[in-house]
């Protein structure tokens, strides 16, 4: 105050309650949140236009003060960060809204085959007990209610066993678990994480919605792989 005293009462102070959503020592840019209307003049009502970014879309409430533009999360596009980028789909996640588009599921095929099964290290028949969300993972509670096969150094017993899917996965519905089901899980090199113990959906497991009639055909299977009647291992 003391330069607008200094210079007569004309300049050099600060202007203080600016209107219309304006801000600065003279009122003369938009406030966090709002961007300039370049077709107004500053002193006009509205001058300054609400950025009205995404809430899930976008990574703050603030925008380009020029342009309007908000900052998107990844995979997130448009003015606001209301929609998905080319080759992304919508999730059901406030983390990551947008996704790249699901590839084709081959985690949960529709039958179980020999291959299938002498190409697991383990063959476990389980019941879900419970999902929670776990650092951007979920983590579904089982029963191990029996166990098919198990190779040395496979960490799995009969009981309350963890298993935990990534988010992308999760979104995809790659597998789809429901709470409530019975399923066969197969898999290879899957259970020796040790922040995550328990079983740790990977590129080689499998897990198939149980069937009654499975139950003969893993006999079966696991005669023949006894007897050395497995096809050769190599990735599925």
């Amino acid at each position: 105050m003391e330069l607008y005293r200094l210079s007569g009462n004309k300049s050099g102070g600060v202007c203080i309650n600016c209107r219309h959503n304006t801000a600065g020592r003279n009122c003369h840019y938009c406030k966090p949140g709002y961007f300039r209307d370049l077709t107004k003049s500053v002193t006009h009502r509205k001058a300054c236009k609400a950025c009205n970014c995404h809430p899930v879309g976008s990574l703050s409430r603030s925008c380009n003060q020029s342009s309007g533009q908000c900052i998107c999360k990844d995979g997130v596009t448009g003015l606001t960060c209301n929609q998905c980028s080319k080759g992304y789909q919508q999730s059901r996640s406030p983390l990551h809204p947008c996704i790249p588009k699901c590839p084709k599921c081959r985690a949960a095929p529709k039958r179980l085959t020999q291959k299938k099964y002498c190409r697991r290290e383990y063959a476990v028949e389980v019941q879900v007990t419970r999902r929670e969300s776990v650092d951007g993972w979920s983590k579904y509670q089982l029963i191990v209610l029996a166990i098919y096969k198990r190779d040395t150094g496979i960490r799995l017993r009969r009981g309350e066993q963890s298993l935990w899917i990534s988010g992308k996965r999760t979104a995809c519905k790659c597998p789809k678990i429901r709470v409530g089901r019975k399923y066969l899980i197969l898999g290879q090199n899957d259970t020796n994480n040790i922040s995550r113990p328990g079983i740790v959906f990977g590129t080689r497991t499998v897990v198939l919605e149980w069937n009654d009639e499975d139950l003969e055909k893993i006999m079966r299977f696991s005669k023949k792989e006894k007897k050395g009647q497995c096809p050769a291992r190599r990735r599925f």
